[in-house]
């Protein structure tokens, strides 16, 4: 896969409170291992960030800032459907862990903070442009990487009865040890989209 170097700040976060942890590091530490190969390409997992849930707690805190401007803009336009819960948002992942910590990558899909990339119905596939953030836990503290934005795709389910090839249209991720850098890509019929491999460097541990 071909690789660009996206823009990013890295801001230091200040120590996470007990009250934090208590809500946020279960659903990230619960039984983990270490991650095997980590420069395997692996493809991302996904979460829907609208109703609060322990499984997707690390996600949304991630996320907090942005999912709570889409919730006012919602409001703004006098969209009231998500009184009681979030406006729509998805979020991609993809989460390393080490002896020492884990990184965990994470794409955020919302309507006011995503653009359109491209459309291939043939393969029931969405590509829009969307903000990128890795967050790197250690111990109790987290660092947060602003990525700029990264392609996120929408998959539309399959037909009833139709085969299913869950490696032809994919979004992957993997993390270079030697160079401390995740690398993101996207396929569709196999090949690779032009624009969606990105090379994000770590810097520092």
């Amino acid at each position: 896969m071909g690789a660009c170097v996206p823009r990013h700040i890295a801001r230091r976060l200040p120590a996470i409170t007990a009250a934090w942890m208590s809500l946020v590091i279960p659903a990230l530490v619960h039984a983990q291992a270490l991650t095997a190969d980590p420069g395997a390409w692996r493809p991302m997992s996904y979460a829907d960030l609208q109703q609060a849930t322990a499984d997707t707690a690390t996600y949304a805190d991630i996320w907090k800032d942005a999912i709570e401007d889409n919730n006012r803009a919602y409001l703004a336009r006098g969209d009231t459907r998500y009184a009681s819960a979030n406006a729509p948002a998805t979020e991609a992942h993809f989460v390393i862990w080490s002896a020492r910590k884990a990184v965990v990558l994470s794409i955020l899909n919302t309507a006011t903070g995503c653009t359109l990339k491209e459309v291939q119905a043939s393969a029931r596939a969405t590509i829009k442009l969307c903000p990128l953030r890795i967050a790197i836990y250690e111990g109790i503290q987290v660092r947060t990487l602003d990525g700029g934005n990264a392609c996120f795709l929408e998959l539309a389910p399959a037909a009833a009865g139709a085969p299913v090839d869950p490696a032809r249209t994919v979004a992957y991720a993997a993390y270079d040890v030697a160079t401390k850098t995740v690398k993101t890509g996207l396929v569709i019929d196999h090949q690779a989209v032009d624009g969606c491999s990105n090379n994000i460097p770590l810097g520092a541990p």
